[in-house]
């Protein structure tokens, strides 16, 4: 059976660790400075922090909002768990909306109910890298906290996902489109970060929270085979995606004017979930729901308030997608597409 995620390692990946070992000096340093460098360069912004932690990164987050115990903060349902464990380890109290189910967003109707005045802000999940603007949430008056989802690359009418929110957050886990082994970067559309980062790593214990120079030289790497690996991505997924047209499933969240770089693959369907496991599992070939489980479940709420969370836990697949599968499995996803979906 083929991996259902696999991290794009190649040659000069392990050329670049390796010379960091050579080095002799695994602490934040040049490559740290080197990554951050070629991660600004991307996003436009020189605010911009490289933690060994995604969740760190949300709580320096939550700290320059200067959020206090007990603040609320607006999530979806329907995203990744990490995104609650991060509010919850920090002390600030959850509050889990419902999704529109055609832009994957945050229920606008609901999110203006809940807005009060412990609200500290809103975090919106850029789910599956299909990226969306935020100006219709502007209206609340309440910052907001862009998470990538693992993504980069994927623009809305040219512009860059990362570049929404007034601070995004983006993994370097093993499912992300950069890997670094962990880890996760914090940006900033305001001039706080970059003084706040200068003064933080004068200290000693600020270099237990930066990513080190060993993560950070695959940082490098992977940010130099960058374009190739979205190509791949991108190639793989237009070739899926020519198979969902010609299917019983249908594309999730996907609108005009957006260019996806296919950090994941998803699709909705009819079909049940044990079966599309079955008939896959014959193939050799691992699928998966899109999320592990919607977060209100895991905070123990009723599956009533969220129609359109629950419509897209039950309906939405993953499928394998990365860099280094070969033909015969993106050709056997693409014909189990059009046979069992």
């Amino acid at each position: 059976m083929i991996r259902f995620n696999k991290p794009t390692i190649g040659k000069r990946d392990l050329e670049s660790v390796l010379y960091c070992m050579i080095g002799d000096d695994l602490t934040p340093g040049n490559y740290l400075r080197e990554f951050t460098k070629m991660l600004s360069d991307h996003f436009s912004t020189r605010n911009i922090a490289v933690f060994n932690s995604y969740f760190f990164c949300y709580e320096v987050a939550f700290q320059f909002l200067e959020l206090s115990k007990g603040d609320e903060v607006i999530i979806p349902s329907y995203a990744r768990y990490g995104i609650l464990h991060s509010i919850m380890k920090s002390g600030l109290k959850p509050i889990v909306v419902d999704v529109d189910i055609e832009t994957l967003m945050p229920e606008r109707s609901q999110v203006r109910a809940k807005v009060g005045k412990k609200t500290g802000c809103m975090i919106i999940p850029q789910m599956f890298g299909i990226p969306n603007e935020f100006d219709d949430y502007r209206e609340f008056g309440i910052p907001i906290i862009e998470d990538l989802d693992g993504c980069i690359w994927a623009k809305v009418n040219g512009k860059l996902a990362g570049s929404f929110g007034d601070y995004a957050v983006v993994g370097f886990n093993d499912y992300s489109q950069i890997t670094t082994g962990g880890g996760g970067g914090l940006i900033s559309r305001s001039n706080k970060l970059s003084p706040w980062l200068k003064q933080f790593m004068s200290y000693n214990h600020g270099l237990d929270y930066l990513m080190s120079d060993f993560n950070a030289s695959l940082g490098v790497s992977q940010m130099k085979n960058l374009p190739k690996n979205i190509e791949a991505r991108i190639r793989i997924g237009r070739y899926y995606d020519d198979a969902v047209y010609n299917s019983g499933c249908g594309f999730v969240g996907r609108r005009d004017n957006r260019e996806i770089s296919y950090p994941c693959y998803v699709v909705s369907t009819e079909t049940p979930f044990p079966e599309i496991e079955k008939f896959f599992k014959k193939e050799g070939i691992p699928v998966k729901r899109a999320i592990e489980k919607p977060l209100h479940q895991f905070l123990e709420m009723d599956d009533i308030e969220f129609p359109a969370t629950m419509e897209l836990y039950r309906k939405t697949i993953a499928l394998p997608i990365y860099p280094t599968l070969d033909r015969r499995s993106v050709e056997g996803i693409a014909k189990g597409i059009r046979a069992i979906l």
